[in-house]
Parts: C-alpha cells; structure tokens; sequence
C-alpha cells in the first residue's frame, strides 16, 4: 500500500486523470460525436472525456505499480507538458474565435425598424392626418 501513496505515483494519478480527460474531449471533437444533437451534444462530449480519464485512471494504478520511480516521475514531466501544450491551444483557438465574432459584429448593420403610420387599438385602426397651417381667405 505504500508504494500507491508515494507523491510521485499521486500526481501520475492525477495527471493521468485529467491528460486523457482532454484527450478524450478532443477525440470527441474530431469525430463529431456531438454534432446534430442540440443540447445533449454538450453532455455526450462530455461522457467521453470522463470515459477516457476514468479508464486511464484504471490504467494508472497497474502501470504505477509496475513500473520504477524514476519513470513515473519522466511520465510526469511528460503528462504535464501534454496538458499545459493542450491548454495553451484550445486557448489560442479561443481567443482568435473572440476575435472573429467582434470583426463580424463590428461590421454588422444595426436593424432599425420603420415608424408605423397607424396605430390600432383593438378592432379599430386610427390613422394619423397630417394637417398643414394654411391661411383661409376670408370672404
């Protein structure tokens, strides 16, 4: 029992955990297991990340008890940089889809809506007479 509680062996847990958590959300995206299914696409990309995480957890338990420290703790090094390489794409990806929605809505044109000439109340339609001040000429 000692041997599963050693720092080294807990981290690669957790490295594990989340690395293929990622790698499980991306291969849903590669596939397109979400596309066409409204809101449950969310969750279905989702399950597939927790899918991919648990297993890998599974795995990391019998691949820390068989294998030595000094390998565990070059995984970690490997399996964080694998999250950090990750991270920083999904944030580049971000940032530059920001970035293309606010060119769009800069040059969208604001809808403007006419003025109704009559304004109904109910059944009935009142319209609006303009009248114009002109002089009468007295007789």
């Amino acid at each position: 029992m000692k041997r599963f509680l050693k720092p080294a062996r807990i981290a690669f847990y957790f490295l594990m955990l989340v690395s293929f958590f990622i790698a499980g959300l991306y291969f849903a995206g590669i596939i397109d297991v979400g596309k066409g299914q409204g809101l449950a696409g969310g969750a279905i990309v989702l399950g597939y990340g927790v899918m991919f995480g648990f297993l890998a957890l599974i795995a990391s338990f019998f691949i820390a008890h068989f294998t030595p420290h000094r390998v565990i703790v070059y995984a970690n090094i490997v399996l964080l940089a694998v999250i950090l390489v990750s991270y920083g794409i999904t944030h580049y990806r971000y940032v530059q889809r920001e970035k293309v929605k606010e060119q769009n809505e800069q040059f969208k044109p604001v809808p403007t809506t006419p003025t109704p000439q009559t304004e109904p109340i109910g059944l009935i339609t009142f319209h609006k007479i303009e009248t114009h001040n002109s002089t009468k000429i007295k007789s």
